[in-house]
């Protein structure tokens, strides 16, 4: 009969109900679970935040500056002049072909001490034109006649910057003793001479009958070298 349930119906419905029952969660449990997971979801959210501060800070704190070094100067030695009988040579720098005493080397001269000269005519003590030039630094004189090899007289250690010797290492300044180690020989007056020689077709002004001579000229002040004059001779009157 319908209305009526029979026990053993009735205890299988209660065990599945029962069963049910337990396989579904509680409303307190469910709520306690949405709790931990908005929790847990707002814990990530502040550490990622926190993550993301920490780059910005890192990307915005501005970072130490090398310490800048000093300046390194670079030092060049300046080139040399170095004196001879025939020509003048460059020590240093860039090369350079040997200086003439000629006119037509000036531009060389130029070049080689950086410098233009003043320049000017010669003139003779009666007041003519002697057809000489004269080209002039502070410290070395270059007397150009329009043919012929001309004459340097040097009164400083340095032209420009450039230290101005010998090849014996004489220069302005030098000792007599540095002199007389370096060669020299007594000159006229209270000068020196170095690297004496004879000129053959010429006779001397200052010992008549002897052949001319040519060499390099240092004036003294004292036992001093006050002026280098090249080439210097005793047979000419330049």
């Amino acid at each position: 009969m319908r209305g009526v349930e029979f026990p053993n119906r009735v205890r299988k419905r209660r065990r599945r109900t029962a069963r049910f029952e337990s396989v579904r969660p509680s409303r307190t449990a469910l709520a306690g679970s949405i709790a931990l997971l908005g929790l847990t979801f707002g814990l990530g959210s502040c550490s990622s935040a926190t993550s993301s501060l920490s780059l910005a800070d890192v990307a915005t704190v501005p970072t130490a500056s090398a310490q800048a070094l000093p300046a390194v100067e670079v030092v060049s030695a300046a080139s040399v002049i170095v004196l001879t009988l025939d020509h003048a040579t460059v020590e240093g720098g860039s090369a350079q072909d040997p200086l003439d005493y000629r006119a037509s080397a000036v531009d060389d001269w130029v070049s080689a001490l950086g410098a233009d000269p003043t320049s000017s005519d010669v003139i003779a003590p009666a007041g003519g034109d002697t057809g000489v030039v004269a080209h002039e630094w502070p410290g070395l004189r270059f007397l150009a006649p329009p043919d012929g090899p001309g004459r340097l007289s040097v009164t400083a250690a340095d032209v420009n910057g450039h230290p101005v010797r010998t090849t014996h290492g004489i220069a302005v300044g030098s000792t007599r003793a540095d002199a007389l180690a370096a060669g020299a020989v007594a000159g006229s007056g209270d000068g020196l001479r170095l690297d004496v020689r004879d000129v053959p077709g010429t006779s001397s002004l200052q010992e008549p009958g002897s052949v001319g001579k040519q060499f390099i000229s240092l004036e003294m002040e004292g036992d001093v070298v006050a002026s280098i004059h090249v080439p210097a001779d005793d047979f000419s009157d330049l």
